[in-house]
């Protein structure tokens, strides 16, 4: 199985704010686009975030949407985990492009599940930077395994 954490120079490149740590990646993909990192707030949620980095810009000079796409995806599931047992899939994701994002932005956001029914889980989010939204978040993901009690 894929395991990987962020070194001490990734983190200290990407310098994530006051309270977040590198998560655990599980996909060699979400590797590749990473780090990415959490924390926990107050209400008990997780805020997930990530700093916009040369790798991450399209064309254009800003971040692509792919991998805000692929932020978002991953932001998600830190909610998802909450309510499905792993493994779980994304059945759809539907990404709001509201602003965009420069480079060394720190980019974060939180999500939360709506509705589970019948192994689905309905969830939104939002992803911002310097507390303006610059992305919406919808999806649904499915549980390979069993809800939760």
């Amino acid at each position: 199985m894929f395991s990987k954490m962020a070194t001490e120079e990734m983190v200290a490149q990407a310098s994530p704010p006051d309270g977040y740590y590198s998560i655990v990646s599980n996909s060699p993909f979400g590797w590749e686009v990473g780090p990415f990192f959490e924390r926990e707030l107050p209400n008990l949620d997780v805020e997930r975030g990530f700093r916009v980095d040369n790798k991450h810009l399209n064309a254009g000079g800003v971040c692509h949407g792919g991998v805000l796409m692929t932020f978002a995806d991953i932001l998600i599931a830190s909610a998802v985990m909450k309510i499905l047992d792993p493994p779980f899939v994304t059945v759809k994701l539907t990404t709001d492009f509201i602003g965009t994002v420069g480079l060394d932005s720190w980019v974060y956001g939180t999500a939360e599940v709506m509705g589970v029914e019948d192994g689905f889980a309905s969830v939104t989010g939002v992803i911002k930077v310097d507390d303006q939204i610059v992305a919406t978040i919808s999806a649904v993901f499915k549980s390979l395994v069993r809800v939760k009690a």
